[in-house]
């Protein structure tokens, strides 16, 4: 799969947001040049100036909502696509976004959002798919450790005093603070072997350390699901328990761990396949100039290679026997197929 326009150098992406997004931005790509542009204490001008001054062909914005349609013109690249990672409420912002992105707007072509729209305001912007906040899973080289017996629980999403003591007599418990950065949040998450996770709403709807969990190899356990398009099934990728469980269901987990191994391979290799951020990114700029035109896109992904010459029979005048031929390799065709290339529109 490659990004439309076709160029014989890797094209520039680049990705624009609060730092609080950077894990969610690919380190590097094969497909192309990435590079983050942190927004620091809502200044979205620096950014942009330095992302266009970079030469960014494509951009992706975080939180689109926040530009004024004065910065929306400024963001750069030829292909600008807004990233929603959080549910919209405020009919003051989904105006805005109305009318500074779809095909006759100067501003973001496009727009991703984290789940299924269900409001006609939010239906009538141009979305192009859904997209949950993926994961770096490049900054989370380690897999599952199941010997670890290190419980981490965000101050956010914290069980009941009652429930957290009796986490404590099973094992060390660190609390994750709101206020943590980026950074302390990777170096909690590398230390801990299981996540605790307690919620009235629907698991990364409005916070991305679940997956960020998972991507680390951590076991889940949570009293709440994840939304159902995402495709994160209970008990085979975290364990859904209602924290007056919790105790019971991680001294099971420390007693057999191996009982679980299965659930944190599973929700590993889920986030890779199906979460990896340099794989989603380019599965949003491929379908971003798809959709926007079909005809230019499918034309340059099809391969251009010089003619085959095809070589021509010349009968000799004498009349010759005709020689041996070599065994016909095992399993050999007997018809003559299309190639790949023309037999299937690449993706």
């Amino acid at each position: 799969m490659r990004v439309h326009p076709p160029s014989p150098s890797l094209q520039r992406v680049a990705f624009v947001g609060e730092p609080t997004f950077e894990p969610h931005v690919p380190v590097q790509a094969a497909w192309a040049e990435v590079r983050f542009f942190p927004v620091t204490a809502g200044q979205w001008e620096p950014a942009l100036d330095a992302a266009q001054a970079w030469g960014a062909n494509a951009t992706l914005v975080f939180r689109p909502q926040d530009l004024t349609p004065e910065q929306v013109a400024r963001v750069p690249g030829s292909m600008r696509i807004g990233v929603i990672p959080a549910p919209l409420f405020s009919a003051e912002e989904i105006e805005r976004l109305s009318r500074t992105s779809g095909p006759d707007a100067q501003g973001f072509r496009w727009l991703t959002y984290l789940e299924t729209p269900t409001s006609p305001e939010l239906a009538r912007l141009p979305l192009l798919q859904t997209l949950p906040l993926p994961v770096d899973t490049a900054r989370c080289p380690t897999g599952p450790r199941l010997e670890v017996r290190r419980m981490l629980v965000a101050d956010w999403a914290s069980p009941s005093p009652e429930a957290l003591d009796d986490l404590r007599k099973l094992g060390p418990v660190d609390v994750l603070s709101s206020h943590a950065t980026p950074q302390e949040v990777s170096q909690a998450l590398e230390k801990a072997g299981t996540l605790v996770y307690a919620s009235r709403d629907l698991m990364g709807r409005f916070d991305p350390l679940p997956l960020l969990a998972m991507a680390h190899g951590l076991l889940v356990i949570a009293d709440t699901v994840f939304a159902g398009e995402w495709n994160i099934e209970p008990e085979d990728e975290f364990l859904y328990r209602p924290d007056g469980q919790w105790a019971r269901s991680l001294d099971e987990v420390f007693r057999m761990p191996v009982s679980f191994r299965a659930v944190r391979i599973r929700a590993w290799q889920k986030m890779r396949e199906a979460f990896d951020a340099s794989a989603c990114f380019q599965r949003v700029l491929h379908d971003a100039h798809l959709f926007a035109d079909p005809v230019a896109h499918l034309a340059s992904l099809t391969p251009t290679r010089p003619p085959v010459a095809v070589p021509v029979a010349v009968e000799s005048t004498g009349a010759r026997a005709p020689e041996a031929s070599a065994p016909e390799a095992l399993g050999a065709e007997k018809l003559t197929r299309p190639s790949r290339t023309l037999a299937a529109v690449p993706n």
